[in-house]
């Protein structure tokens, strides 16, 4: 008898591990769907959101005065790199009555539109009067987004640009 008694124990025991296959299972997925995410250059969160909604009244204050000041700040439609990923990234700014602006501090996050999470920092330097360079390892063609920020005469400005890169530009 108690070799029948621990018969239907035996065949139970696979059962019993089901729900713990089902549970490690779940567990694997979500990690790997989780760094998966983490890793994806496709994917980006806005950096200090929390402060972003808390300085609202900020942003649209910063609104206003871009309207006020009425700088016009331009990118050409279309910027080239060449084979080493390298682009001349150029910006004119004029002010309201349409003169070239002189001194102007300049820099700007940009980021391919496709892969939001790598953000690249430029900085801009005056060419001739109302045009601004700076260089660029593009590391992917496509539209970038460009975030101006320039400062003249204790003014401060901003402006959202966007461009396509493209291959071809001078090697």
């Amino acid at each position: 008898m108690n070799a029948e008694a621990s018969l239907p124990k035996r065949r139970s025991l696979p059962w019993a591990l089901v729900p713990v296959a089902l549970l490690l299972a779940s567990a694997l997925g979500m990690g790997s769907m989780a760094f998966v995410a983490v890793h994806d250059p496709h994917f980006a969160t806005e950096p200090d959101y929390y402060q972003k909604a808390v300085r609202w009244d900020q942003s649209q204050t910063q609104a206003a005065t871009n309207q006020r000041l009425g700088y016009a700040v331009e990118l050409p439609a279309v910027v080239r790199f060449d084979a080493r990923g390298q682009a001349m990234v150029e910006l004119s700014i004029r002010d309201r009555f349409g003169q070239p602006m002189t001194g102007v501090s300049l820099t700007a996050n940009a980021f391919a539109n496709a892969y939001s999470g790598k953000v690249v920092r430029l900085g801009f330097e005056e060419q001739a009067p109302g045009r601004y360079r700076a260089r660029l390892t593009a590391s992917h063609a496509g539209q970038w987004v460009f975030e101006v920020v320039g400062t003249s005469g204790g003014e401060r400005f901003t402006a959202e640009l966007r461009a396509d890169l493209a291959a071809g530009g001078p090697a």
